[in-house]
């Protein structure tokens, strides 16, 4: 999948490791029939070893790996190999998330090979500086978000968004941007989109609502 196929504003739903086997297959199905009616990207996260059983119960999603690994084929125990993936199906993956980060070397090696692998790249930056330094790598994705707000149901501030966006504009324009953190409605993501966002997405509180359709649609509904 190339960067020109991803159709803003885009969305991610990522339930982490809250939801694991059925409770989180039913997830991915139910955001399956959204995309289905959506003109939107909607990426949809899982842990490795819940990605062939997405891939095969979905149509609509783009099915996003937590993470990934380019040390290749062969020695590398317990990684998650970017080849795996696209033997798999898998289209997308995040990297250098604030719970999984990677160095500046591993991080760099694997946007390089998830590109020659058609892989999408959604990186993760926490500041504006560390998002001017991972635009310079050239992913198809950054998703700015200040690690300190992860799961605290708390919004990016205005000038926040505003330099995270300018800083990845002066290095490479061509660049999607992601603004996230702390979303727990519609209203957040529209937000984020009058902002300037291209996407957003949402993860724990979705993963834990005893009403996951009815927020999914609030949801998608903002992307409208």
């Amino acid at each position: 999948m190339k960067r020109e196929e991803i159709t803003p504003p885009f969305f991610t739903v990522s339930p982490k490791s809250y939801l694991v086997g059925n409770e989180l297959l039913e997830l991915a199905m139910l955001t399956d029939q959204y995309a289905k009616e959506h003109h939107s990207s909607i990426f949809f996260v899982a842990p490795a070893a819940e990605l062939v059983n997405v891939v095969q119960n979905t149509e609509h999603v783009i099915v996003t790996a937590q993470t990934a690994d380019a040390k290749g084929l062969g020695r590398g125990m317990g990684r998650t190999p970017l080849e795996s993936l696209k033997a798999n199906g898998v289209q997308a993956t995040f990297l250098n998330h604030m719970e999984n980060q990677l160095t500046i070397k591993e991080l760099s090696l694997a946007i390089t090979r998830a590109k020659e692998l058609g892989i999408i790249t959604i990186v993760c930056a926490d500041t504006p500086e560390e998002s001017r330094a991972v635009a310079l790598m050239d992913p198809d994705i950054i998703l700015c978000e200040p690690d300190h707000l992860v799961g605290t149901g708390t919004l990016s501030d205005e000038a926040y968004i505003a330099d995270t966006i300018a800083a990845v504009r002066e290095v490479n324009p061509d660049i999607l941007i992601m603004e996230g953190a702390g979303i727990t409605c519609g209203a957040d993501v529209r937000r984020l989109l009058r902002l300037g966002a291209q996407g957003t997405g949402i993860s724990s509180t979705l993963a834990l609502s005893e009403n996951k359709n009815e927020l999914l649609a609030d949801l998608m509904h903002a992307l409208k």
